[in-house]
């Protein structure tokens, strides 16, 4: 399990789905000053053991909502392909410029639409996840900042997820 892939994979999925699956870090972050980024981390073993397990979490949160999200696209008829496609150029304010039927439009809309209804759900289950074992939102996200710019703490996250499974 590379939580440096699936990272990736969340940024994309947060891109494509409205950027609301990346709440949890967005809001910890907001909660963060930003001076925090410059301050050396020094985390415990067991601080990252927990952000390991509550990341697992997640993945497995990530999986589950894309399943659902993917079979609204089935139901509407729509290719994910033409799905990114049209939810880029909606955030790029775009969309009118996107070669799309009216019948794709359609299912465009009633997709977004009913994903977007999935999102108070989902970001209760992010939440969840990550303080399932004490860690708040705002510790999740020192971690992930430091986990993003330290490749020591990186490979000690890793080898904690390595040796979960």
């Amino acid at each position: 399990m590379n939580l440096k892939l699936n990272l990736k994979g969340a940024a994309l999925a947060a891109l494509i789905f409205g950027a609301t699956l990346a709440a949890p870090a967005s809001m910890a972050q907001q909660a963060t000053p930003q001076t925090q980024q410059t301050q050396p981390q020094n985390f415990s073993d067991a601080d990252l053991k927990q952000f390991a397990d509550a990341s697992a979490r997640l993945m497995v949160v990530q999986q589950e909502s894309e399943k659902a999200m993917m079979g609204i696209l089935e139901e509407e008829k729509l290719s994910v392909d033409k799905f990114n496609q049209m939810a880029q150029a909606h955030q790029q304010q775009k969309l009118n410029e996107v070669d799309a039927t009216p019948e794709e439009m359609a299912a465009f809309n009633n997709a977004a639409q009913r994903m977007m209804e999935m999102q108070p759900t989902l970001q209760k289950d992010f939440e969840t996840a990550i303080q399932k074992d004490g860690m708040s939102l705002e510790k999740y996200e020192q971690i992930m900042m430091a986990y993003r710019q330290d490749q020591t703490l990186q490979q000690r996250v890793d080898k904690l997820m390595q040796e979960k499974q």
